[in-house]
């Protein structure tokens, strides 16, 4: 699950919210109530619920499985 903070595309909105969502091609669909679409500007600040975890996302190459390493 991903918890972003967006903002509406249309500057004369400007609308932000916070979303979440299973992927992130799923934020990136959302669309503000004036029509408009939102883009990802960031990530909460903290986590609200204490249950919570935090957990880094890497971003680029995987390694390969460990069956292909070889």
């Amino acid at each position: 699950m991903y918890i972003a903070r967006l903002i509406c595309s249309d500057e004369d909105c400007a609308d932000e919210i916070v979303a979440e969502g299973r992927t992130l091609e799923e934020l990136e669909t959302l669309a503000c109530e004036c029509g408009c679409g939102l883009q990802l500007i960031g990530w909460p600040d903290r986590i609200d619920d204490p249950a919570g975890e935090v957990v880094v996302v890497r971003l680029g190459r995987r390694p390969p499985p460990a069956d292909l390493a070889a």
